[in-house]
């Protein structure tokens, strides 16, 4: 009897052990069902992108929306550049110049906007004359173009003012493919198609099935951070794959606590646009000002960047040949000489009126304003006295005359081409000319730049247009930057090109 009922127990011993082994081989077999989901949902997760604005609207004409619109993956210009710096076009197979205003263009036959329309010869020219007709930013360089399509994929394009680069004028930011499906909405051709829009708040984007590669897109969501504090935060707690831009400052502590930060050229420029109709109207005040600023206190505060050369920064082969001087009582005495006197306070004066400048900026550039601290402390060596205001929409407070100093940043180079800038901010009638800046050599000068091929001739006269500014002071050259972009695990590939011009560009993919 006793053996009988140990041989029971042994027995129900092994099917316990055999039922706990197959127990725990099911359970281990859910865990890495679970993990395999998990991944799965994490390799499917958007991607969340943190910047300082989204963009307010989808109308590919009005204004400087088209510059967001691109930067947001959702449209392309014509021409873009590529990460080599270099021009290339999704849309334009060849193109001659067929005389002095007259250009002739042979379109790829297999691109396609995001409904799987073709893009021939008629849509294109449809969209870049709407472009032409209602986006003022739109006659740059070569004036107003008119495009008109030849057959299925042959375009004909005349020029208001001659250029020797038409790839270059195509590749300005106002020129993007586009069709208008409904009143107030439209069909793009970008890498990304946009799912739901907040204005000014969040963007939804989905992969552009007619684009390449789209199977190796996710979504993304981009969000708008107006403090840059909770954007870091944000990126710390992995709320956000990717942090754009950081300022020095805060890519110091990422990096400190082991995470990623990219710092990329930015092929902006930082500026002090001087209202030359008022506070900055007298020339020998802008000299002083420019030769009593300390720039090394503005690249030590931004950890990294350059002293300025001109307009351009210092890798494009048109940039200036400037030696920016600074002499802190030489500007003094610039100031005595021209009858600015110091009162009892240490304030300047000029025919019983105290001095007192207007200096501006916007909070989507974090750098600007650490710059704009800086500056109004050595405005005071000088005896400036200086009020400071943060706008969010700078363009709107130029255009009204709104200021003395703006401190400002711009991509000069996004062209490939110099013409770009100079025909905008600094040419007589240019449509970004809020300095009210006028001078007969240098309009002389673009004009013949425009008539010759990029290359040796067109880099000096480049560097002439940039000497002719240092010492006309329309805008104070006061930085050649460095950006900080911070990157999740899953974004380690991504490399940022070309300033914030193509954020979401065509290879951003999910590691």
């Amino acid at each position: 009897m006793k053996k009988a009922l140990s041989i029971v127990v042994l027995v129900l011993m092994l099917l316990s052990l055999f039922a706990c082994s197959e127990l725990e081989e099911l359970t281990e077999g859910l865990e890495q069902d679970a993990k395999s989901e998990t991944s799965q949902e994490a390799d499917a997760k958007a991607i969340i992108v943190g910047q300082t604005w989204v963009t307010g609207s989808l109308d590919p004409t009005d204004g400087g929306n088209p510059w967001g619109l691109t930067s947001h993956g959702i449209t392309e210009a014509v021409f873009m550049q590529n990460q080599n710096g270099e021009l290339e076009s999704r849309f334009v197979k060849s193109f001659e110049q067929v005389s002095d205003l007259e250009w002739e263009l042979i379109l790829n036959e297999d691109v396609y906007f995001s409904d799987g329309s073709l893009v021939d010869a008629k849509a294109f020219c449809e969209a870049l004359n709407t472009v032409s007709e209602k986006n003022l930013f739109s006659d740059a360089t070569a004036g107003k173009m008119e495009f008109s399509p030849e057959d299925e994929f042959r375009v004909l394009v005349k020029t208001e003012r001659k250029t020797s680069a038409l790839d270059s004028v195509l590749a300005e930011w106002t020129n993007v493919i586009f069709k208008e499906a409904e009143a107030g909405e439209y069909i793009f051709t970008g890498p990304y198609l946009v799912k739901n829009l907040d204005p000014g708040v969040q963007v939804e984007l989905v992969p552009n099935q007619y684009y390449p590669n789209a199977e190796r897109r996710g979504e993304i969501i981009i969000k708008a951070f107006k403090d840059v504090s909770a954007m870091k935060l944000a990126f710390q707690s992995g709320e956000i794959d990717m942090a754009f831009t950081v300022t020095p400052e805060v890519a110091k502590m990422l990096q400190d606590e082991g995470l990623t930060v990219k710092a990329i050229d930015a092929g902006y420029q930082y500026f002090g646009l001087c209202n030359l109709e008022g506070g900055l109207k007298d020339k020998a005040l802008r000299e002083a000002i420019s030769l009593g600023i300390r720039r090394a206190d503005y690249l030590e505060v931004l950890q990294g960047g350059k002293l300025p050369t001109g307009i351009f920064a210092s890798y494009n082969p048109f940039a200036g040949k400037v030696e920016v001087e600074e002499d802190l009582e030489k500007a003094k005495a610039i100031l005595d000489e021209a009858g600015y006197v110091l009162n009892d306070n240490g304030l300047r004066e000029k025919d019983g009126e105290v001095v007192k400048l207007l200096l501006v900026t916007y909070p989507s550039r974090p750098d600007l304003s650490l710059i704009m601290k800086l500056m109004v402390t050595q405005l005071k060596e000088l005896g400036l006295e200086a009020e400071t205001k943060i706008v969010e929409n700078i363009d709107s407070e130029l255009a009204e005359g709104n200021f003395d100093l703006a401190l400002y940043a711009q991509h000069t180079s996004p062209t490939g081409n110099p013409l770009f800038f100079f025909s905008q901010f600094v040419q007589g009638q240019g449509s970004k000319n809020v300095m009210h800046y006028e001078n007969e050599k240098l309009d002389q000068l673009l004009d013949r730049m425009a008539e010759l091929p990029l290359g040796p001739e067109t880099n000096e006269l480049s560097a002439e247009v940039q000497q002719i500014i240092y010492e006309d002071l329309p805008l104070i050259y006061l930085v050649d930057p460095l950006w900080h972009v911070a990157v999740s695990e899953r974004l380690a590939d991504y490399t940022p090109y070309c300033g914030d011009y193509y954020i979401i560009n065509d290879q951003l993919f999910v590691k």
